[in-house]
């Protein structure tokens, strides 16, 4: 390891000023979605060209120091290179106003590590999902010469219809010939985050894809098991560990998951280079042998040739037949195949019962290839992971129980009927999420308990604004709900209650603290409806506010 003497902390950089409601160029600023090291990203809409776009810019005073500048140029030319269906895509690099920024495609969704804090790991057809694209989007990074640097749940974005995006090539490096890395001591900047870092990567050497592999692995297993493998009071240990000390195995943590595919996470994380998978493309080929093992009936896995480029659609063309087998390949126990079977084989038939979903779409696609059906569920190059219903029967079924059960509690019928209709939401189920929420509005109204029949009240309006968000057209209507429930004169219900205007926010508040995933989902909401509306802010103020908190309540 590289010795490091102690250095005095550096000043605490000036905060950065909010771009929100400013105008760069061609590019009127919305709201900020995310922030890091080098800069702030903000959703954007172009002006010219009427779409919404990330736009990534340059922190202030990084504009004047050279190596940042060259990161950042950098990064956008890497992203240039990398035109693929699972890699954000950059759309072009300006400045205005002495700010520096880069246009990026906007993905609508989460990254993994968000995704993971809220849900938890994912059913196994999701994480096999995620597990392709990502390697479909290495294996395309990797065929330019370029290594990534920081692959982690942070920068693997998912939408809602399971498509995976990578994200910040802002550490990449070309990787022919190149010289020895930058270890984590250079100039106070860390390359890399410890908690998904390479062996390599750590001490400092020279590193190359594998190394993006290893980090791959790391992030696999967080996945899978809802927790990195090492932690650490400082980021040094954390970094130690991956040198010196060897995962728990998945298997204990997880002994439900297909022993072959806790194999392929550990080997992907091989502390030697020359004893992880050598490519993405040997993973992908693995993926085709687990699924193909686990005797699910879905369409072939495949494989970008280092030739396919992708189609105007989005699709790539140049799709290859996979081989069978492959040498040094992860060995496949036969009695856990067959438990595999067993409990896949039982999810083929329900997925064939409710209308035969594939587990997976051909991520390849010729351009003289029949196109999907006009009725798919999911748009071009989006993997068919599981149908509607088989995503959201078992936790339907559940919450069902609770508000069909007599003498449900107010305050869990609530939660249940929130949850249900944000479920349904998210599954794009519009009339049944209005329906659930116009329910709970009419039990509420039933409650004798006026704090609980206020909280059903409130929360069930809002959730019917928040569907009517989703559409463009409705967008005023949602509009003008959400105002209505902001302003309403709710009953004083103490004598140390707020009055007048800021009684009705904390009413409102008050119920989102209660419930943070429909605080959530209310600001989405809005800002869908500002973007719609062509609204910098919302009246009345208190709504602006809501617009801007993600989660009231949410502790950093």
């Amino acid at each position: 390891m590289p010795e490091t003497q102690p250095q005095a902390a550096p000043p605490p950089a000036p905060p950065q000023p909010d771009l929100t409601g400013r105008t760069l160029g061609d590019f009127h600023v919305l709201r900020k979605i995310g922030s890091g090291g080098m800069g702030q990203v903000y959703l954007a809409r172009q002006t010219s060209l009427k779409r919404e776009v990330a736009l990534k810019l340059l922190k202030g005073e990084l504009n004047a120091n050279p190596t940042a500048l060259a990161r950042f140029q950098a990064e956008a030319q890497a992203v240039a290179k990398l035109n693929h269906p699972n890699i954000v895509h950059i759309h072009q690099t300006g400045e205005a106003d002495g700010l520096r920024y880069m246009v990026l495609e906007f993905v609508d969704g989460r990254n993994l590590r968000d995704y993971l804090a809220r849900k938890g790991p994912p059913d196994l057809p999701i994480t096999l999902s995620v597990m392709r694209q990502v390697s479909l989007a290495l294996q395309k990074a990797h065929e330019q010469g370029i290594v990534h640097r920081d692959i982690k749940p942070e920068n693997i974005l998912v939408t809602r219809k399971v498509e995976v995006k990578v994200t910040d090539f802002g550490l990449s490096r070309f990787f022919t010939g190149e010289g020895p890395a930058t270890n984590l001591t250079q100039s106070g900047v860390t390359l890399g985050t410890p908690l998904y870092m390479s062996p390599e990567q750590v001490q400092g050497h020279a590193v190359d894809h594998r190394s993006d592999l290893y980090s791959f692995g790391v992030t696999c297993y967080h996945l899978l098991a809802g927790e990195p493998p090492f932690r650490g009071t400082t980021a040094f240990d954390v970094a130690l560990k991956h040198v010196q000390e060897q995962p728990r195995l998945l298997a204990d943590l997880r002994p439900d998951l297909p022993p072959d595919l806790c194999g392929m996470v550990h080997k992907l994380m091989a502390k030697n280079p020359d004893d992880r998978y050598q490519s993405a493309k040997d993973i992908l080929r693995d993926l085709l042998k687990l699924r193909d093992g686990l005797a699910v009936p879905t369409a072939a896995l495949p494989v970008v040739e280092s030739n396919g480029s992708p189609s105007a659609a989005g699709h790539s063309t140049g799709a290859l037949s996979l081989p069978q087998s492959q040498p040094g390949a992860v060995p496949a126990p036969r009695a856990p195949v067959r438990w595999g079977l067993l409990v896949l084989a039982g999810l083929a038939c329900l997925l064939a019962a409710g209308g035969g979903a594939a587990l997976y779409l051909t991520q390849s696609q010729h351009p003289d290839a029949p196109a999907p059906p006009a009725n798919s569920a999911h748009g071009p190059g989006l993997p068919d992971v599981k149908s509607p219903d088989r995503l959201t029967t078992l936790r339907e079924r559940e919450l069902l129980v609770v508000l069909n059960t007599e003498g449900t509690k107010p305050e869990d019928a609530i939660k249940a009927s929130v949850e249900l209709g944000l479920l349904y939401l998210k599954e794009r189920r519009f009339p049944e999420a209005t329906e659930r929420f116009d329910k709970l509005k009419a039990r509420a109204a039933e409650w004798r308990d006026p704090v609980a029949a206020r909280t059903g009240n409130v929360a069930a309006r809002l959730g019917v604004a928040v569907v009517l968000a989703q559409d463009p057209k409705t967008a005023e209507q949602s509009h003008k709900l959400f105002a209505d429930i902001i302003t309403e004169q709710p009953p004083k219900f103490g004598p140390g209650a707020p009055k007048g205007p800021d009684r009705n926010a904390a009413t409102v508040n008050g119920v989102l603290l209660r419930l943070p995933d429909l605080s959530g989902a209310v600001s989405d909401a809005l800002n869908r409806v500002a973007v719609n509306l062509t609204k910098t802010k919302l009246d009345p103020p208190a709504l602006e506010l809501l617009r801007h908190t993600s989660r009231v309540g949410k502790k950093d």
